[in-house]
């Protein structure tokens, strides 16, 4: 039996659905698709417009290529999925949505199909086996057994913490002797972000120097870039600690919070979530939210929990290895 992915052309939909890319006036749609995804996992969106076009200008992805939509009958988006080279030659990451309505019809088979199949394609122009990973949420089990069934393992999991300052008067402790936190100042710190980030990630299984640089670089073109509101940590004047902070739509993140290794376990860390919390109250933003990794995350936890925050999803990682075999056209 043939198993290779399938060619756009090639793709079986039911009776009046149409598969093609997104151009720039779907974006709002597609983004309604996922919040829609979101909403039926965790019965909140976790996901916004801003974040599809930050996601649309990552380097190595071109829309009319990586991804892809279908419409139902009315000519609605009902579905979409992405597939986007994150390391070149070496590993995509991507992700397919259904609106839970439309769901039972094949469109989530359907678009994992050409997800695979764009990843074949890199792979045979690397000439070597490719690593495709998609997330899942962990209240999506018709997700996880599509997964399985079509052979991906499960790699990780990423823990979502969050609070609402409403409901919460997190404390706001002060830094260690010395410290003294501060607003990002982009034409200074730059530099030193970036050391404190990669000693940060250096052990995370995603990290590598290229893909750290890429990743802040959009950092700092994400519509929602404020570096008012981003944090620095400085001793001295060497910056120790940092906090991305962003205030998007009715929801304030916490990119990351990094302290360098000399420095950890001395409170820097908790007085940089706590200015966090400060600056993203002052805008009016009552609920925060931030992303760990979930092994060996137990202290990481421990710190967002000391400060009010508590676990409220879980989203696994599913890997496959694709081999390099010629897609038909």
């Amino acid at each position: 039996m043939d198993t290779s992915p399938r060619s756009d052309a090639a793709v079986e939909l039911p009776t009046g659905y149409v598969l093609r890319h997104p151009t720039p006036r779907d974006a709002p749609d597609v983004a309604e698709v996922v919040t829609a995804c979101d909403v039926a996992d965790f019965g909140e969106p976790d996901f916004t417009l801003e974040d599809l076009l930050d996601d649309w200008h990552r380097p190595r992805f071109d829309p009319t290529r990586d991804a892809w939509c279908v419409t139902g009958p009315t000519g609605r988006v009902v579905g979409y999925a992405f597939c986007w080279e994150a390391e070149p030659g070496r590993a995509l990451e991507a992700d397919a949505y259904v609106l839970p309505e439309y769901a039972g019809r094949g469109l989530g088979s359907t678009l994992c199909d050409l997800v695979e199949r764009r990843a074949a394609g890199v792979a045979a122009t690397a000439g070597a086996a490719v690593t495709l990973t998609l997330p899942c949420p962990a209240p999506n089990t018709s997700k996880r057994a599509l997964l399985e069934r079509r052979g991906f393992e499960h790699r990780s999991s990423t823990l979502r913490l969050r609070i609402d300052l409403r409901g919460s008067r997190p404390r706001r402790p002060q830094p260690p002797e010395g410290v003294t936190i501060r607003a990002f100042r982009p034409a200074d710190d730059a530099e030193a972000l970036r050391d404190i980030l990669a000693e940060a990630f250096a052990g995370h299984h995603r990290f590598s120097p290229r893909r750290l640089d890429e990743w802040l670089h959009l950092r700092l073109l994400h519509p929602a870039f404020d570096p008012a509101l981003w944090r620095m940590a400085e001793h001295r004047g060497e910056v120790v600690g940092a906090v991305l902070v962003y205030d998007v739509g009715r929801t304030g993140y916490l990119s990351s919070v990094a302290v360098r290794e000399a420095w950890r376990r001395r409170g820097v860390g908790q007085a940089l979530v706590g200015e966090a919390f400060a600056a993203l109250e002052g805008r009016g933003q009552m609920r925060v939210v931030v992303t760990v990794e979930a092994a060996g995350a137990s202290e990481t936890v421990r710190l967002y929990e000391a400060a009010g925050m508590h676990v409220h999803e879980r989203h696994d990682w599913y890997s496959k290895r694709i081999r390099p075999v010629p897609t038909r056209e």
